[in-house]
């Protein structure tokens, strides 16, 4: 009996250590999960969709879970009462909030310049023709507005002078280009990815912004400064599979799978497109993700416009380049770069 009894505890024990084993992993893959909100809707939010798609979020330790939330000032509220964590977005969201008392910083600057094309109806031959006419934006202080707005200061162009009519349109850049399409607007802003299809149809590329030499910050990651102070190891986490994710776009083998990812998140039928998106990408994207201060300020003049407190943001209050620096000193990201460079 005695014999019996020492097998069966023999038995039980090399059970329990053969399922403590079994369920390691499972114990192992519960991730601290970061809710990321994007409100941009083009090919420069793919690098989002392949950190989850790829699993590069998840290889360097957080499960991140997308939301797409179409305004800044809904976007603004979610981050206050900690829905979500962060958000992919323009710096007129960090300086709004900051001007309103809340303490936001962007911690990455992921497309660090001005980009995409200013289309016109096929009637307009010059910037000089845009006075008087339609003018579409997703929203007034965004990143197509800014961008919209930059462009007609380009052309020496003023809304208010010149009886140019700024027309909120919403959606995103589809509504935007569908709405161009129909004659309810005469020129907007849009993306590579939206743009080649209207120019099939004859619509005119009247700027192409890449092009312009304009001091622009873009798409970058934002916090809470509070929250990047106390979870350091994810916001470097969340930067880290962000920067797989600009790598893996920039490897031509790599190109079929970028194209389908744009295709089925932009909803797009036509692989043409996708892949001047996808083209657009390789030197919208840089492995260089700090945030581009000359252009933040472009941005804080231009919003100071129209709301005059953004005028007394201090620009180092609202970017924190912590994150940015602890990962370039990384032997991750070393390899990164002397990958790229073969």
């Amino acid at each position: 009996m005695a014999h019996y009894l020492h097998t069966r505890l023999k038995t039980l024990w090399l059970l329990v250590c053969c399922f403590g084993l079994l369920s390691a992993p499972a114990v192992a893959a519960d991730l601290p999960v970061v809710r990321l909100a994007h409100a941009a809707f083009n090919e420069k939010v793919v690098a989002l969709w392949l950190g989850v798609e790829q699993g590069f979020f998840r290889k360097h330790g957080v499960d991140v879970q997308l939301v797409y939330i179409r305004t800044g000032p809904q976007t603004v509220a979610a981050l206050a009462s900690g829905e979500i964590q962060m958000v992919y977005s323009i710096p007129a969201v960090v300086l709004s909030a900051a001007a309103g008392g809340m303490d936001l910083a962007m911690f990455g600057g992921i497309v660090n310049k001005a980009e995409g094309d200013i289309m016109v109806a096929p009637a307009i031959r010059s910037p000089e023709d845009l006075r008087g006419k339609r003018v579409g934006v997703q929203s007034i202080g965004g990143g197509i507005w800014s961008q919209t707005m930059l462009a007609l200061e380009h052309f020496g162009l003023e809304p208010g002078r010149d009886k140019i009519n700024v027309m909120v349109i919403g959606g995103d850049q589809s509504v935007i280009a569908q709405a161009l399409a129909n004659g309810i607007i005469d020129a907007a802003y849009l993306g590579y990815a939206f743009s080649s299809g209207l120019k099939a149809k004859g619509f005119r590329v009247i700027l192409d912004l890449g092009k312009a030499t304009i001091p622009y910050q873009g798409l970058g990651l934002i916090g809470r400064s509070a929250y990047l102070k106390q979870n350091s190891a994810l916001a470097d986490a969340v930067l880290r599979g962000v920067l797989d994710a600009v790598a893996f776009v920039q490897t031509p083998a790599r190109k079929d799978t970028v194209v389908r990812s744009l295709m089925k998140n932009l909803r797009l039928t036509d692989a043409r497109e996708a892949e001047i998106g996808y083209n657009a990408l390789q030197w919208l994207y840089n492995l260089d993700v700090a945030p581009e201060v000359t252009g933040i300020r472009n941005m804080q003049r231009l919003l100071a416009l129209s709301n005059p407190k953004v005028k007394a943001v201090r620009i180092e209050d609202v970017v924190n380049d912590d994150s940015v620096r602890r990962v370039k000193q990384s032997g991750f990201y070393k390899e990164l770069v002397e990958r790229a460079k073969k």
